[in-house]
């Protein structure tokens, strides 16, 4: 039996409030909005990035939304493509691609790129809030050339 217009219907603000919650990490850590960056996340959230230790709760995220650069002293945008969204009731779990760029003088450069592995849940006020982002890396700044036949398609 066919889900109902009304489950599907809130499938579909579920999978856009969630976007948006995904989307804000980025403007807002670009832009250095940090209130509407430290909404994304859940009291308790953890986010681990490559190679540190992980960051667990507001106050840690906060130190490293601090340490953190942002515009207008420099540019970088981080982009979020591809989600695969899984929704279970209040909670989810989305699989991204991630992309960063960042200005220099010669024009923008691909920073870094790779996969957010992401497990959302929908607080009391129905905001979707990120409890636990892994960030795989799967790119190094200033990699050595690839191997002939390995290069982009």
């Amino acid at each position: 039996m066919s889900a109902s217009v009304e489950d599907r219907l809130r499938r579909l603000e579920d999978e856009r409030d969630i976007m948006e919650t995904l989307y804000l990490y980025g403007h807002s850590l670009d832009y250095g909005l940090a209130d509407e960056w430290l909404n994304c996340w859940t009291e308790d959230a953890v986010l681990q990035w490559p190679h540190r230790p992980p960051i667990v709760g507001h106050e840690a995220l906060q130190q490293a939304y601090d340490a953190h650069t942002h515009a207008p002293d420099r540019f970088h945008k981080h982009v979020v493509v591809d989600p695969i969204i899984r929704i279970d009731g209040d909670r989810a779990t989305v699989d991204s691609y991630f992309t960063r760029l960042d200005r220099y003088m010669e024009g923008p450069e691909l920073r870094s790129f790779g996969r957010y592995r992401d497990k959302l849940v929908r607080g009391q006020d129905g905001h979707w809030r990120i409890q636990e982002r892994l960030t795989e890396r799967q790119s190094r700044r200033n990699a050595e050339p690839l191997p002939p036949g390995e290069g982009p398609l």
